[in-house]
């Protein structure tokens, strides 16, 4: 026993040393950056995630407490981003230990079983989503669940039955995808494994029993405590069910196991071209489980050893349970169905799915693939050492060479920013309380930045158009310092190819932002949202907006009494001239009639309280379809367009 923890002291330090030289960079400001490369761009889930820990603790439906619990615990000492790179990190070497456990209790050498759990813990489809995703990536559990079952097969003492209990415990509640992929192939793993070891041993089906009327105990233990933490899903499980489709998008391809991962320095350029190709980029992510040539070769070389009965031994005795299990894993990992020509081929998924609708990244069960074939190669490996020629021993060493550089990675590559770009770090650096609104699209990938900025950076659903008219008017009247431009954004090119709008003072300069001070003071009434209006559109000339039948714009007034206000309104009317009615607050008010050239219209003028207000612009007639007059495909009913505007007040009423 004490060699054994000594064994897995060894493997989790070497482990825990390659984590360190691979997370380097994260690990010189584990509070500003985020461990792993940006595969399919910035997602909410690490940052939700974040935001999660610097909450209080609250169970519920989506609460996976082995692992939600210790982030929030350790974002309590560190803080929340470093709590997410330390939960993230130490299941690399928790990973390496538990591997090395299940290849031990299979048979295989200390030297073998190192191999196999290096490979398991520094898989691809560990490093791809221990950058999104924190549950995904405690796999140290699915290694264990093995051991622990198998083990419980071997010999069903109370010892071995409640080490069995917590492993189920650890592989579901660290992680519902976990126990999902866990319940799916237990049977698999408990079928193979008794006919090909357990069976032959000492009162085979009393241990059988015993194992299975464990199982069935722990899952109404589960059920239970998912009926009360989860009692909607149960009642409803269409509320919770993903669209069918999704499993095509986010479930393997039978040859995403041999295309070299992104994350590779040299090979994932290679990878890249290939889903680029394959029309692959959403689901990019759950494609990373590439097993790589080196484990594969080993694989099968520890597979034909088994055929050939070479030497029997007990690794060899584990190889078809290892490769059965592996094989179920990776046609559960499928789509539902593929047809070639006239045939179509049904996959499991496609039989699991309306059982459990709420699971659909069936790539996922990759990460058993991952783990039977880092066994299996350490198998070929021994077999192949153990032959003693020079040739075989060669060839085991550039094997295993080909697959630690299949797995390299560049640690350089392996972080980012936990800002999405430079201006927003800027902005933290201000000794002065500012506040910038972020002028991009509002959300779930953008939800978190006023949360990681401190509410510095923000943004603002009244100002969903950064190329407005009289902009600095209103972000003054909204309480912003500073505007933040990304630069790859309808906004930024605007930006960059106009001068800088009054009342805008550029302050910071950077390759994919900028910042510009809000010099304009906040107007006494302004326009403070357009509502139900198109995009806006630009030419050398001017910029507008076009509108249907109806639109409103949300009119405020700052101060503390009534006012008369007018506005000078830049209009034209879409192929003929058309009238428009206002309503102010559901009151009529006025009527224009606006004509095909652009000119200036005076709306008002108005008596406004304090306050918002809503001004309605009805088009008097039916709007034209833009298509059936351009010849264009454009399918939108036109109207009227509001280009540039300016208010005025005529009046002060104490």
């Amino acid at each position: 026993m004490t060699a054994r923890v000594a064994e897995v002291g060894a493997v989790s330090a070497l482990a825990l040393l390659l984590t360190a030289l691979m997370a380097a960079p994260v690990l010189r400001a584990p509070s500003d950056r985020i461990f792993g490369m940006e595969i399919v761009g910035r997602h909410h889930d690490p940052f939700t995630m974040m935001e999660q820990f610097d909450r209080p603790i609250a169970f519920g439906l989506y609460l996976q407490p082995l692992t939600d619990i210790p982030g929030n615990i350790i974002a309590r000492v560190s803080g929340p981003v470093a709590a997410y790179n330390w939960l993230v990190l130490l299941t690399f070497p928790l990973s390496a230990a538990a591997a090395y456990l299940l290849a031990r209790h299979l048979g295989l050498s200390q030297v073998s079983a190192g191999i196999a759990a290096i490979a398991y813990a520094f898989a691809p489809f560990h490093l791809a989503h221990a950058a999104y995703h924190p549950h995904i990536a405690q796999t140290q559990w699915v290694p264990l669940y093995f051991l622990a079952l198998w083990r419980c097969l071997d010999e069903s003492t109370a010892a071995r039955v409640a080490l069995l209990a917590i492993s189920v415990a650890g592989v579901t509640l660290s992680n519902f995808y976990g126990g999902f992929i866990a319940a799916v192939l237990t049977p698999v793993a408990i079928a193979t494994y008794w006919c090909f070891q357990s069976r032959t041993q000492p009162r085979p089906l009393r241990r059988l029993a015993i194992t299975i009327a464990s199982l069935v105990i722990f899952a109404g233990v589960g059920g239970v405590y998912a009926w009360n933490v989860a009692h909607a899903m149960f009642v409803d499980r269409g509320a919770f069910a993903f669209e069918r489709q999704d499993l095509f998008r986010y479930s393997a391809k039978w040859w995403s196991y041999l295309v070299p991962p992104v994350e590779h320095p040299v090979l994932g350029g290679i990878g890249v071209r290939i889903w680029t190709a394959a029309g692959v980029s959403k689901g990019l992510l759950e494609q990373q489980v590439s097993l790589g040539w080196g484990i594969v070769s080993l694989g099968v070389i520890g597979l034909a050893a088994w055929w050939r009965r070479d030497r029997p031994s007990l690794p060899l005795a584990a190889v078809p349970v290892l490769a059965a299990v592996a094989f179920a894993a990776m046609l559960c990992s499928l789509s539902p169905e593929r047809t070639v020509g006239s045939f179509t081929f049904v996959r499991p998924s496609a039989f699991i799915y309306p059982m459990m609708p709420m699971f659909r990244a069936y790539a996922r069960f990759g990460v058993v693939v991952q783990l039977m074939a880092a066994l299996l190669a350490a198998v070929g490996a021994e077999r192949l050492w153990s032959h003693g020629t020079r040739r075989a021993r060669m060839t085991c060493a550039a094997l295993v060479a080909l697959a630690v550089w299949e797995y390299a990675v560049w640690p350089p590559s392996l972080w980012r920013d936990v800002f999405p770009t430079p201006a927003h770090r800027w902005m933290m650096q201000q000794p002065d309380r500012v506040h910038a609104l972020d002028c991009v699209p509002a959300g779930p990938d953008s939800a978190s930045i006023e949360w990681l900025t401190g509410h510095r950076v923000s943004q603002n659903a009244y100002i969903d158009d950064c190329t407005e008219p009289n902009l600095a008017g209103k972000l003054s009247a909204a309480g912003y310092s500073h505007l933040l431009v990304r630069r790859q954004t309808t906004e930024g090119r605007r930006f960059d190819s106009q001068r800088v709008p009054e009342g805008l003072r550029l302050a910071a300069r950077f390759a994919d932002a900028e910042v510009f001070a809000v010099t304009a003071p906040a107007p006494p009434v302004y326009t403070a949202r357009m509502t139900a209006f198109h995009p806006r559109e630009f030419d050398d000339t001017w910029t507008w907006r076009w509108m249907g039948p109806e639109a409103a714009w949300t009119i405020v007034n700052r101060t503390n009494h009534p006012v008369v206000a007018a506005a000078d309104v830049e209009m034209s009317a879409f192929h003929r001239a058309r009238g428009v009615a206002l309503r102010l607050d559901d009151r009529e008010m006025q009527t224009l009639l606006v004509g095909e050239e652009r000119r200036l219209n005076r709306i008002g003028p108005l008596v406004l309280s304090p306050g918002a207000h809503e001004l309605v612009f009805r088009a008097s007639e039916a709007p034209t379809v833009a298509g059936d007059v351009m010849k264009d495909g454009d399918r939108r009913a036109l109207s009227l367009a509001l280009g540039t505007w300016r208010w005025t007040v005529q009046e002060e009423q104490h």
